[in-house]
């Protein structure tokens, strides 16, 4: 039997972890989220100073969109594992991104050592996928990292595995890890020969616990999942799935409070909890008695939260008036908004008589909630720009813009080309990071039209589909050449003019 323990304790080192990027973790969600739930927070712009840390930054494309997007901040990326740091120094410096730097950092004693007092306070940590999958030691390591580092009013981003949108699946984690140890050498292929014996049980006469129906939904989708992927989430030793009060109780010895989810919607009760669940919940005066009975209520595998190092709070109306100054723009062209949504709590709708002027003025360019509520549409209408926000981002149809109209400038584009390169041979539907100035973070297109976007900046003139489509997909059948022109064809009409409504050049 082959162990992962070695140089990573009980972590997945010999292979890389999938390179990532979550739109989730933008200090701009991370501030309107704080303030939906009434916490004093700022969206920062990108000529302001400020210091972010990402914790667990892997290969390092969520720092170096940050530092891309924003070229006054301070960014600084930390990982225990020396092939994700090469990885990301090597990205940064071939895209030219100046104002990030990468550590390889043992997280269990960093806090105290000379290269972490040599760094400058953090107004903002991010720590993606990394709290449910390390020892205790290294948790412990973190916590004390943000007693030392994070500034007194600085923001945490956490994610972390939930215990019971993972309860039936805990056992198949197990059952995986332990097949795929005694079955194969490097942690991939052992993720694979787990997976199998699991699937395999899962189809044999008798009750298995992660498929009480006869079908396991995380066997189904991770059929779909890479396999390095699938490695890091399940083969790590101490992955363990956790409730918000646990994490809650152990950022607290940081003095962080929690201030709200960058999962919008979640931060609407009403989206989450039945009235007679939320009836149930007025016997307490607890915030952390909300989050649990959303936790049992509404099971999802991952939660992403926001803590404060300090929370102060918002009156009612000074929450309206600084969610009021944040500017939106459209994420998706008007024409394929919807108006009804899957909530936690079921189906939901956004009244359409309200909402549609709203994505009328928004197809035209970014606006401020405000110049949103003001529109003469609305007049009469109840005034609520949280949920505004809450539905109009939480759904991913909008996005919030820090800096409007600043387009993608020579920094931005040079690492979009990187990353680009990175997904050469991905297929064209593979979504693909690019850093936007606008956001003061990323998005993800399809890699067709990443390509498109490239080909066209390259030479503007560019607009003939078919002659796009020869240019980007190179040889292939005249059908495939066919279905990818009347593809391009689509973006140009429809989706073209929302992205240069965001700052892209297309």
């Amino acid at each position: 039997m082959s162990s992962n323990r070695g140089w990573g304790g009980g972590y997945v080192t010999d292979i890389a972890y999938v390179s990532s990027f979550h739109p989730t973790q933008s200090q701009s969600m991370a501030a309107v989220a704080a303030i939906f739930n009434d916490y004093q927070a700022k969206i920062v712009k990108r000529d302001e100073v400020f210091a972010l840390a990402d914790i667990g930054c892997g290969a390092g494309v969520t720092a170096i969109i940050a530092a891309a997007a924003n070229p006054a901040w301070d960014v600084t990326g930390l990982d225990f594992n020396p092939g994700h740091i090469a990885a990301a120094r090597e990205l940064a410096t071939a895209a030219g991104i100046g104002n990030v730097r990468f550590i390889e950092a043992d997280l269990r004693d960093f806090a105290g050592s000379a290269a972490a007092c040599a760094l400058p306070e953090f107004d903002a940590v991010t720590m993606h996928g990394v709290w449910s999958w390390v020892a205790p030691e290294v948790q412990n390591g973190i916590v004390n990292l943000l007693n030392v580092r994070l500034k007194p009013g600085g923001t945490l981003f956490v994610s972390y595995d939930l215990l019971t949108g993972w309860q039936e699946e805990i056992g198949l984690q197990r059952l995986v890890r332990e097949a795929g140890l005694r079955l194969a050498g490097r942690s991939d292929n052992q993720a694979a020969a787990g997976l199998e014996v699991a699937r395999a049980l899962g189809q044999a006469k008798g009750r298995v616990s992660y498929a009480p129906a006869g079908k396991s939904r995380f066997l189904e989708e991770s059929e779909k999942m890479p396999l390095a992927y699938l490695a890091h989430e399940l083969m790590n030793e101490y992955w363990r799935p956790v409730m918000h009060c646990d994490v809650a109780r152990r950022m607290a010895e940081a003095k962080l409070d929690y201030a709200g989810s960058t999962q919008l919607i979640n931060n609407i009760a009403e989206m989450v909890l039945s009235p007679e669940q939320r009836e149930l919940l007025r016997r307490f005066d607890d915030p952390m008695m909300t989050e649990l009975f959303k936790d049992i209520c509404f099971p999802h595998h991952l939660r992403s939260d926001i803590f404060i190092r300090g929370t102060r709070k918002l009156t009612p109306e000074a929450r309206d008036e600084a969610l009021g100054e944040v500017s939106l723009g459209l994420n998706v062209a008007s024409s394929k908004w919807k108006y009804e949504f899957q909530a936690a709590a079921g189906r939901a709708t956004m009244p359409q008589q309200f909402y549609e002027p709203i994505v009328e003025r928004l197809a035209q360019g970014p606006a401020t909630v405000r110049e949103l509520d003001e529109l003469p549409a609305l007049q009469g209408n109840t005034n609520n720009p949280a949920e505004l926000i809450g539905v109009t981002v939480g759904t991913g149809q909008a996005i919030i813009l820090p800096n409007p109209g600043v387009p993608a400038d020579g920094r931005c584009l040079a690492l979009n080309r990187e990353l680009l390169l990175r997904h050469k041979d991905a297929n064209f539907s593979t979504l693909v990071p690019i850093a936007l100035p606008s956001c003061g973070s990323g998005i993800h297109v399809p890699a067709l039209i990443s390509f498109v976007m490239r080909a066209i900046a390259a030479d503007p003139s560019l607009r003939d589909p078919q002659q796009i489509a020869r240019l980007v997909a190179g040889p292939r059948p005249p059908d495939q050449l066919q279905e990818l022109a009347a593809d391009i064809s689509a973006f140009l009409e429809i989706d073209a003019p929302v992205k240069r409504n965001l700052g892209l050049p297309i």
